[in-house]
C-alpha cells in the first residue's frame, strides 16, 4: 500500500468491483481500450484473476485501486512483468473513474507506480501505449516523466477502423 496526502494505492479487491465495472463502461474507456468488460459477471472474473496474481511469487501483473476518502477513483496496472528473456522491462495501463477525472490523480499514481516497479522488480524500462486521439492520457504520461518514442501508425483494428497509438517509456 502507497499513501500520500491525495489518494492511497492498495491491491485492488472484490469489493471494488462495481466501480471498476463502471471504469469499463464510460464511453472514453470503451473508445481507448482495445478490451473492455461487457458484463459484471466478466468483471468478477477478471478481478479474481488478478487479486491471485497481485501475490504470486513471480506475478505477470500487480493491479491497483486508486482510492480517495474511501472511494475508488480508478485503477493502475503493471503488467507483463517476469516474462523470461524480458525481466527487466514492464508495461503500465490505468483509468480514472469519471467522477475523478482532471483532478491530476493519474499523473501522480503513474508516477508513484513506475517507481514502485522499478524499485520492487528491478526494472529497467516501462513502456505505456495510448492511442493519438487520447491527448489527456498523454498529458498523465508526459506527467510523469514519460518520454514519446514514437507513434504506431495502424497499430490495431478496432470498430472497422485502424488506430494509430503513441508509445510511452520511462527507463533507467
Amino acid at each position: 500500500m502507497i499513501i500520500t496526502k491525495d489518494f492511497i494505492l492498495r491491491h485492488i479487491t472484490m469489493s471494488d468491483l462495481n466501480a471498476y465495472y463502471e471504469c469499463q463502461q464510460d464511453k472514453l474507456t470503451k473508445k481507448a481500450f482495445m478490451h473492455t468488460i461487457n458484463s459484471k459477471e466478466e468483471a468478477k472474473e477478471e478481478l479474481k484473476e488478478k487479486i491471485q496474481d497481485n501475490f504470486r511469487k513471480n506475478p505477470f501483473g500487480e493491479l491497483f485501486a486508486i482510492e480517495i476518502n474511501g472511494k475508488f477513483a480508478g485503477y493502475i496496472e503493471l503488467h507483463h512483468l517476469n516474462i523470461a528473456n524480458e525481466e527487466f522491462k514492464g508495461e503500465i495501463g490505468y483509468c480514472t473513474h469519471p467522477d475523478f477525472r482532471r483532478k491530476n490523480i493519474a499523473s501522480k499514481a503513474v508516477k508513484l507506480i513506475t517507481d514502485y516497479a522499478f524499485k520492487k522488480y528491478k526494472l529497467k524500462r516501462i513502456t505505456a501505449i495510448c492511442r493519438t486521439f487520447n491527448k489527456p492520457s498523454a498529458r498523465v504520461l508526459k506527467k510523469a516523466g514519460y518520454k514519446l518514442e514514437g507513434i504506431l501508425r495502424k497499430n490495431k483494428f478496432k470498430n472497422k477502423e485502424y488506430l494509430d497509438d503513441m508509445i510511452w517509456a520511462k527507463v533507467r
